[in-house]
């Protein structure tokens, strides 16, 4: 094939020689004609082979304008370029020999090298860009190996089809060494784990290169699993990828893998067959059978209500494991403990001579609750559902049993009577002439018509009945003493009783006026009112029978009648104190105070004849003062048949005895009696 030589030489401006295979023969060099310029609207050479020689060439200082008309010239093709390109001052030096694509591959080179993308646009048209747009204005895309091509700064891309390493890894190894200066970095395609990288040619060599080298099957992989029989699956592969992000970590290959079979309860591990024996022997060791270090016991309570125990336990639990926490914390320069260590056994038996130091740390480890130590009341079946370590529950046993006890009972038997003062006495205790010390009745020292003391009973806190004790016998309309109720009630340690001792009336609370036809239709909203003697006793008994009486005493009478909004509505006297007496099992303790006076008139009667005794008889009117007082004698319960022989006794006082004690007689399992002619 013929070669056409080219001779360049570019000083300021730009020169071609015609070929030398075109030279006529003439004088010697020393008498050549000088170069002849070429005018600035290049005219591409015609088609030129990659192989036609196109050297030398000697550019010095040239702009951008002229390196792109000798592009044009060589290749054929017309240049496109943008206003504004990257402004620089090109220089080159190719020899003699050098060809067009190694001329051409030097051009594209140093154009990438300032800035200056080459792009081809088909067959007949080349754009140059800025590098920081080429990405985006869609370079040529190379199907083939870039291999193939001659390195150069010519900006391409190129799509790696990834077999066997992940797209995602390859554009994190290879984005450090993509030039810059292009601004795209790598595109993953997930789905088809293909990486689109746009780059110079002379750059993608180097990373199809490397790409190639690392896209390669590993080698020596191998799967193994392993049928656990004891160990779950998920929480077994939850320890051993904690135990190999920590101290296990090194050895560990580079792609190793473990999964789990939740359906089988499998462990799969994926690696090197040489890790095999370290995975056999950590499965052995953890695939072993072992008693959970939990368990879950129901707790039935026989006295104590489930969720007031559950509430009290809780409390008992959280206070203590926080307490715990911050003494460690403490210990440890003010970081808390991590968790709360299970409660130790109990220490064995110290020998003679005093308890060993670790034993007594034992023993008060076991006295700490755990921190997943639950306590769940169920009210239907009255129990405590509770979760925890053996030592927990051996703690949580002990406790339930010190609470769920029956608490003690007291009978109250109560008086509420309303004596009349005379003038001479300014309190009821003075009006019935009782001993009264410390809020206890001690003795008498005087009676009064309708009142007598059993002293004996009082002074010796006999089991005679209290009405019986005080002897109060009056009737309403006579004597200066009036029994208004006599019951008699029984509650547990710290449990309020309520006696009430009255009336239920309507009051009205509003009224709403509504027009119909042309009148008005009033309607009002009536709710009952509890209107008479209220009394709450709350007690607490200690271990020797005392009894404390916290006493609420509330009395509300009508003292007459007022209109309001045409409904006449009662006028409520409302009399109340609030008394805190303590007393021993069987003691009587009077409270009073709550006095009320009123008028009454009274009518002298004349004759026999009622209209005319009254009106020729006179008439006055009498200030009569009144106050209430209340008896009260706690009975403390022993729990034995005694506690009923008050109540047996009035039972036997009453008409209703032989029936109810026939039914209170009969043992379990027995007949009904028949019924007589009591019962007919």
């Amino acid at each position: 094939m013929a070669h056409r030589s080219l001779t360049l030489l570019c000083l300021g401006t730009l020169a071609f020689a015609a070929p030398l295979s075109a030279q006529a023969p003439g004088p010697p060099a020393a008498s050549a004609p000088p170069v002849v310029p070429v005018p600035a609207a290049a005219v591409p050479l015609g088609p030129l082979s990659g192989a036609d020689k196109v050297g030398p060439v000697l550019l010095r200082d040239e702009t951008l304008p002229q390196v792109l008309e000798l592009l044009q010239r060589w290749t054929g093709k017309t240049v496109l370029r943008p206003q504004a390109l990257p402004a620089a001052t090109y220089n080159l030096t190719l020899p003699e020999g050098a060809t067009r694509d190694e001329a051409l591959q030097a051009i594209e080179t140093i154009l990438s090298l300032n800035g200056v993308a080459v792009i081809p646009q088909g067959e007949r048209f080349l754009k140059v860009v800025p590098n920081t747009v080429a990405r985006a204005e869609a370079p040529q895309l190379i199907e083939g190996p870039v291999a193939a091509l001659p390195p150069s700064g010519r900006v391409v891309a190129k799509l790696f089809h990834l077999q066997s390493t992940s797209a995602d890894d390859a554009a994190k190894l290879i984005a450090p060494m993509l030039n810059g200066t292009l601004a795209s970095p790598p595109v993953v395609f997930a789905r088809t784990n293909t990486l689109l990288v746009t780059d110079s040619v002379a750059n993608l060599r180097r990373i199809e290169a490397i790409l190639l080298d690392l896209d390669q099957p590993k080698l020596g992989v191998a799967a193994k699993t392993y049928e656990l029989q004891h160990a779950s699956a998920t929480s077994l592969e939850a320890l051993l990828r904690k135990l190999f992000a920590g101290p296990l970590l090194g050895r560990l290959s580079t792609g190793t893998s473990i999964s789990i079979d939740e359906r089988t309860n499998r462990l799969i591990v994926v690696g090197e067959p040489r890790q095999h024996a370290m995975f056999d022997q950590l499965v052995a060791q953890l695939d072993v059978k072992s008693n959970p270090t939990t368990r879950t016991e129901v707790l039935p309570l026989r006295h104590a209500n489930a969720p007031d125990v559950a509430t009290l336990l809780a409390q008992l639990i959280t206070g203590q494991n926080s307490a715990a926490t911050r003494a460690a914390g403490s210990r440890n320069g003010g970081a808390a403990r991590p968790a709360a260590p299970a409660a130790a056994p109990a220490a064995a038996a110290a020998p003679a001579g005093g308890q060993p130091a670790a034993a007594a740390a034992a023993q008060a480890g076991a006295e700490e609750f755990s921190q997943g130590v639950t306590v769940v009341a169920d009210t239907r079946s009255n129990s405590l559902v509770v979760s925890g370590t053996g030592d927990d529950l051996r703690l949580l046993k002990a406790l339930v049993g010190q609470i769920d006890v029956v608490l003690a009972q007291v009978r109250i038997e109560v008086v509420i009577a309303e004596v009349t003062l005379s003038d001479s006495a300014s309190t009821g205790i003075d009006q019935l002439g009782l001993t009264v010390t410390g809020s206890k009745l001690t003795g008498f020292s005087a009676g009064g018509p309708s009142f007598t003391v059993t002293n004996g009973a009082v002074l010796s806190g006999g089991s005679t009945d209290l009405s019986a004790a005080i002897g109060l016998t009056a009737t309403p309309r006579k004597g200066d003493t009036n029994i208004l109720s006599n019951p008699s009630i029984t509650t547990t340690h710290n449990k309020e009783a309520t006696i009430f001792v009255g009336e239920s009336r309507p009051v009205v609370t509003g009224t709403t006026t509504t027009p119909t036809g042309g009148n008005l239709s009033t309607s009002s909203s009536v709710s009952q009112r509890d209107i008479g003697i209220e009394l709450k006793v709350l007690p607490l008994i200690g271990q020797d029978g005392a009894v404390q009486l916290q006493v609420s005493q509330k009395v509300e009478d009508i003292l007459g009648v007022v209109q309001l909004d045409g409904n006449e509505q009662p006028r409520i006297g409302r009399r109340e104190t609030q008394s805190f007496v303590s007393a021993r099992s069987g003691e009587i303790i009077v409270l009073g105070g709550l006095q009320r006076s009123q008028q009454t008139e009274t009518t002298s009667r004349l004759g026999g004849i009622p209209l005319i005794g009254d009106l020729l008889g006179g008439s006055r009117t009498e200030d009569t003062k009144t106050e209430l007082l209340i008896f009260l004698r706690p009975y403390v319960l022993a729990g034995t048949p005694a506690d009923n022989a008050d109540a047996l006794r009035r039972l036997d006082d009453s008409v209703q005895r032989e029936p109810a004690r026939a039914i209170l007689d009969r043992r379990p399992g027995e007949a009904a009696p028949a019924a007589g002619p009591e019962a007919k």
